[in-house]
């Protein structure tokens, strides 16, 4: 009901052609912001977020709209949300519970006022009622290319592209998709694992200055170094900035005992014990191979699912799938016979070089693989030869 209310306010003052002179003659009261919020503890929140803040002080208007709008409710939600079909919506709520809501995270916003012209801001206005319709406020998300802040970038842009020039003075040229996502993981090591597994070679190719905006503070940045030409003159685009929230939330440090290489290397230290053991004792531990290369191979259909059946376009053509070969599935029955056919020895044996080889390549694979996952790698070529050489 609040939405609506808000909905009818705007279109009522903004677009209904009775009020366009009113309009006109106040809309240098209105002030058009860009806000941007600090990166969360949360996984959700952890790359920051983007929102654009309307204030009219005439009419006591203090509104935020919001692309990052998404419903738990949605009937088969999760499998949406896996297949990249989720649809989120562009919302609006008051500055104030927005505000509120980053205060309670410890998140802070900064706060860029925009140095618009009358005429722009009534178009810009206009466009973000159009956005915010039934029929036209849902979108597909996309982490990299359709979020938060590549909508307000491109509906800022569209409305004003004849005016706007991104200077970009600071923002480093070399860096890919996969280097920016990088600067916020440094604390996290496995979440730093999980999306550099799910993620795919496109995510190494190098950003351009209008693609690193899909990261709220690279937004920021290209705001801050943008002009705008108005009135036969050009001046910044970023009128003033503000800092609404300074607090921010510490993220805690992972111990090391935790981290996903002290993790995994524990794994392939306990595998590497139990394969020396297996030798001396000459006895072979089957289900150490079912847990190594089952696991493998139920995470490389992971990777052929998330590449091949669903629409997150970062997800395509995973490199990860190098190692964790599908293939080793079928061979697990067979792992339990006791007389083995002779062809086993031979598959492990080529599957061994490989691994070997992509072990030493692993610096220079066009795609960045996560080196947190090496020690489990590791395990896996140690499995390989020990078949390649038990009969």
């Amino acid at each position: 009901m609040r939405n609506l209310l808000i909905y009818l306010i705007l279109a009522f003052l903004f677009v209904n052609p009775t009020n366009k002179v009113q309009a006109q003659n106040n809309s240098d009261n209105i002030k058009i912001s860009l806000l941007t919020c600090s990166p969360g503890i949360e996984l959700y929140s952890l790359f920051g977020h983007s929102a654009i803040r309307i204030q009219d002080p005439s009419r006591k208007l203090d509104l935020v709209f919001n692309y990052g709008i998404f419903d738990f409710n949605t009937p088969n939600f999760y499998p949406k949300f896996v297949r990249g079909k989720l649809k989120y919506s562009l919302g609006i709520g008051t500055f104030k519970r927005f505000k509120r809501a980053y205060q309670y995270d410890k998140q802070s916003v900064a706060e860029q006022e925009l140095n618009l012209s009358s005429a722009s801001k009534l178009k810009l206005l206009k466009a973000l009622e159009e956005n915010y319709r039934p029929e036209n406020r849902y979108y597909t998300y996309d982490f990299l290319y359709k979020n938060c802040s590549t909508m307000i970038r491109d509906v800022i842009k569209n409305e004003i592209a004849d005016q706007l020039e991104y200077k970009n003075a600071n923002l480093k040229s070399d860096q890919t998709f996969r280097d920016l996502l990088g600067l916020y993981m440094t604390e996290t090591p496995w979440i730093y694992t999980g999306i550099n597994l799910a993620l795919g070679l496109s995510c190494d190719a190098k950003a351009s200055n209008h693609q690193k905006m899909f990261l709220p503070d690279m937004l920021k940045i290209g705001f801050d170094q943008a002009i705008v030409a108005q009135d036969d003159s050009s001046t910044k685009l970023v009128a003033k900035e503000n800092v609404i929230l300074s607090e921010r939330a510490p993220q805690t440090p992972t111990p090391w005992y935790k981290h996903p290489v002290f993790v995994f290397g524990l794994i392939a230290f306990i595998g590497l014990v139990l394969t020396l053991s297996s030798i001396k004792n000459k006895k072979r531990f089957v289900l150490l191979d079912i847990l190594v290369f089952g696991s493998t191979a139920i995470f490389g259909l992971v990777i052929i699912f998330l590449w091949f059946f669903t629409d997150h376009l970062a997800m395509k053509l995973n490199l990860n799938i190098l190692w964790a070969l599908p293939i080793h599935l079928p061979f697990i029955t067979i792992l339990f016979k006791k007389n083995r056919p002779s062809w086993v020895k031979s598959y492990f044996k080529y599957h061994s070089i490989f691994i070997l080889l992509l072990i030493a390549a692993w610096p220079i694979i066009p795609q960045v693989l996560p080196y947190t996952i090496l020690p489990f790698v590791f395990l896996i070529l140690v499995r390989s030869i020990y078949n390649a050489t038990r009969s």
